[in-house]
């Protein structure tokens, strides 16, 4: 309806502006400059009306989407929003947290297992130490040297088949 009267309005001035210019060439001194004013007046209206309309719809869109916005549906559909993501945040961290324990388990769990391998290593060395300090009377000095170091070269290479047998091999040959 408004779009209509600004276009009939613009409508109206061009009418008017052809009136006048008509009225120029019949050379009546007043009534163009009048006509020409009023056309001018017209349009300017219609110009106006258009943009006071076109703000008018543009504010009347903000308040109804700012009304929206800040709606109680809205707002529980924001806040049932928030409440997935939150859960998948926590779901992912629980996720994250959990591989991190199982890595700091396993990792820890690998330590105590080289510590308990390598005091077991000692023990068996100690152990055939204490074999060879009292098999020292009856060994010759060479073998009981030589049996010394391999036991020292298994401790440190930290091979216990090796020392095993070693110790096998000292029990049942001498």
């Amino acid at each position: 309806m408004i779009i209509r009267i600004a276009l009939l309005l613009i409508a109206g001035a061009f009418i008017l502006m052809v009136s006048a210019d008509l009225l120029t060439e019949l050379t009546l001194p007043i009534l163009p400059d009048f006509i020409t004013q009023l056309a001018v007046g017209l349009l300017l209206s219609a110009f106006a009306l258009l943009l006071t309309m076109g703000l008018l719809l543009i504010g009347k869109q903000i308040i109804q989407t700012v009304d929206d916005y800040f709606s109680a549906t809205q707002r529980g559909q924001r806040r049932v929003l928030f409440i997935q993501n939150e859960q998948q945040r926590l779901k992912r961290l629980f996720h994250y947290r959990a591989v991190y324990i199982n890595y700091v388990h396993e990792l820890k769990k690998q330590q105590l297992l080289r510590r308990n391998n390598r005091q077991h290593l000692a023990a068996l060395s100690n152990a055939i130490d204490q074999d060879l300090k009292a098999l020292k009377n009856t060994l010759p000095k060479t073998t009981l040297k030589q049996l010394q170091q391999e036991n020292r070269y298994y401790c440190q290479q930290q091979d216990s088949a090796a020392l095993v047998q070693l110790q096998q091999k000292i029990r049942h040959d001498y």
